[in-house]
């Protein structure tokens, strides 16, 4: 994965499954191919969606806060979730 490597925080789209067309942040990685994502609402930061990569659109823009909180340890909140993935989703060109 080394350059494309998935980080912590960063903004997913899912291209397969129910939740099709939703936006996640990445808050945690399992393993090469499965990541953990969450949106702070239908899916909180408490009980995150396990999904394939492969089923996911990656975007290069990572939510600063949650990266950084990750980073030292410190608890990513369902509102920190929120308010970095709304701001993301806005700066998003059409």
């Amino acid at each position: 994965m080394s350059e494309n490597a998935v980080r912590i925080g960063q903004l997913v789209a899912s291209i397969q499954g129910r939740d099709r067309g939703i936006f996640y942040l990445v808050v945690q990685v399992e393993n090469e191919s499965r990541v953990r994502v969450a949106d702070g609402e239908g899916r909180k930061v408490e009980k995150p969606k396990s999904k394939n990569i492969k089923h996911l659109i990656f975007y290069d823009t990572v939510a600063g806060i949650v990266f950084d909180k990750a980073q030292i340890g410190k608890r990513v909140t369902n509102e920190d979730v929120r308010e970095e993935l709304k701001s993301l989703i806005s700066q998003l060109p059409l």
